[in-house]
C-alpha cells in the first residue's frame, strides 16, 4: 500500500472527529471522553489555522488512512498519530510516523527542538510504532512513556 501525506483540509474535520471518538482509538487518549462535534470543530479550526500546528492526512489512493499532528511549543515539538479505525492492525502507524517525521524535520526551522511522543503506558502498540519509526525511549512516568527523536 502506497502512502502519501497531505495537509489536513476543512473536509477532513468530520473524519478526524469520527476517528477520535471511535472506542478502539479513544481508549489510547489521555482524555478518553467522547468529544462533541462543536468542541471538535472549535479545536480543529484553531489548530488548522495555527502556525505552530501541522496536521497531515495519510492517504492511499482515495482512502484516508490516518493523521499525524505536530504541535510546536518553546521547548519541543509534540507528535500525535491517529489512525482511521478501518486500518488498525496493518502496521501503517509506523509508516505514517516515519513519513510525517521526515516531512516535519525537512521543513522545521527550529532544528534544535526534539520531537516528543507522549504515550499511555498501556498503549504498547503505539510505543512499538514510534520505536520502529526511529524514536528512542526517553522517559517513563507513572502514566506515560515518552519517546524522543
Amino acid at each position: 500500500m502506497k502512502l502519501k501525506l497531505r495537509r489536513a483540509r476543512e473536509e477532513d474535520c468530520r473524519d478526524m472527529w469520527l476517528w477520535r471518538n471511535a472506542p478502539q482509538i479513544r481508549k489510547n487518549f489521555f482524555n478518553m471522553k467522547i468529544i462533541s462535534w462543536d468542541t471538535h470543530k472549535k479545536w480543529f479550526y484553531s489548530r488548522i489555522n495555527s502556525p505552530r500546528t501541522h496536521i497531515y492526512i495519510a492517504c492511499s489512493g482515495k482512502d484516508k488512512i490516518g493523521l499525524i499532528r505536530f504541535d510546536s511549543n518553546s521547548d519541543y515539538i509534540s507528535v500525535s498519530v491517529n489512525l482511521n479505525p478501518v486500518f488498525l492492525g496493518k502496521g501503517l502507524g509506523t509508516r505514517i510516523i516515519k513519513l510525517g517525521t521526515q516531512k516535519i524535520l525537512h521543513g522545521k526551522k527550529e532544528t534544535n527542538k526534539p520531537i516528543i511522543a507522549k504515550i499511555k503506558n498501556d498503549n504498547i502498540i503505539s510505543q512499538k510504532a514510534f520505536f520502529k519509526a526511529g524514536y528512542k525511549l526517553f522517559k517513563k512516568t507513572k502514566d506515560r512513556t515518552i519517546y524522543k527523536k
